[in-house]
């Protein structure tokens, strides 16, 4: 019975996993003494702050090597306002109003469309026929006004009314297609949008870019698609992903842009265009560029 019950209790104890947070925290308690303790903390602290300071200099090594290069731009380069800047709300029609303002090249909306067919700005899904804001109510601002349309397809189902529209205000010649990725290129081709230009959202390796079948792999996508060039997260765009679309005749276009070293970064690989909610902090960074 004795036996029987120390096994128990042995098989108990050994069943129980002592995590190795816990078995370090015992460590410490049994061999740790004020003086180790104190030197511990302090290797601990400078530590950190080296780690800190490498971190700082090699910002300040990088962004001072941008300041250095020559700042060129592509032909026709852009920098798009995305929906909700220039401290305005997201798809609404004082974001529309303040990119004409502000003369921004471009002006981003995101399309979606109620149930009873009316074509709105949103981001969000559109569930109700009062959900998003009617899209032609931008198109009225936008018909007179000297700046191009970024037209962020969120669903596909939209583009046969989105066109229509778009007819309607003549701002077809104006306009393009981003938001398309690879599922959504069928329904792009038999829509009334197949013949507008559009950027084919992708997120090419920055690591498999230097081989020479990845490189062929992307072009041929883009031939296969028809699509005018790649629109990707500035995280995945590099140098040699810009020189290669460039010299297949293709775009790129990096979104969302929103900090000064970002945009230092981005202006260096020649994008075609660079989406962002702060387009004053783009000009002030090309204007600074270098001094």
């Amino acid at each position: 019975m004795c036996r029987l019950l120390c096994s128990d209790l042995g098989l108990c104890f050994m069943a129980e996993k002592i995590s190795k947070w816990v078995k370090f925290k015992r460590f410490l308690k049994r061999n740790m003494t004020p003086t180790w303790a104190k030197h511990f903390g302090y290797q601990v602290f400078s530590f950190l702050v080296s780690v800190a300071m490498v971190i700082g200099v090699a910002d300040y090594a990088v962004t001072k090597t941008y300041d250095e290069m020559e700042l060129s731009f592509v032909d026709d380069f852009t920098v798009t306002a995305h929906s909700g800047a220039y401290d305005t709300e997201m798809n609404t029609i004082q974001s529309v109003q303040a990119a004409v303002d502000n003369n921004a090249d471009i002006v981003e909306l995101d399309i979606r469309q109620r149930p009873d067919g009316t074509v709105v700005m949103s981001h969000d899904f559109v569930v109700t026929n009062n959900d998003g804001n009617p899209i032609e109510e931008a198109f009225v601002i936008l018909q007179n006004a000297d700046i191009k349309i970024n037209l962020d397809i969120k669903e596909t189902k939209s583009l046969d009314n989105l066109y229509n529209l778009l007819v309607k205000y003549n701002l077809v010649e104006r306009s393009f297609l981003t938001g398309i990725e690879m599922i959504n290129v069928k329904a792009v081709k038999e829509s009334a949008c197949a013949d507008m230009d559009y950027y084919l959202n992708y997120m090419p390796s920055r690591a498999r870019v230097f081989f020479d079948e990845y490189r062929q792999k992307l072009i041929d996508l883009l031939e296969e698609t028809g699509a005018v060039g790649i629109n990707c997260n500035h995280k995945y765009a590099s140098s040699q992903l810009s020189s290669l679309l460039h010299k297949k005749g293709y775009k790129l276009s990096v979104w969302t842009v929103d900090k000064e070293r970002t945009a230092k970064k981005m202006l260096a690989i020649k994008p075609d265009n660079i989406t962002t909610k702060n387009p004053d902090m783009i000009k002030k960074v090309i204007d600074n560029w270098g001094k």
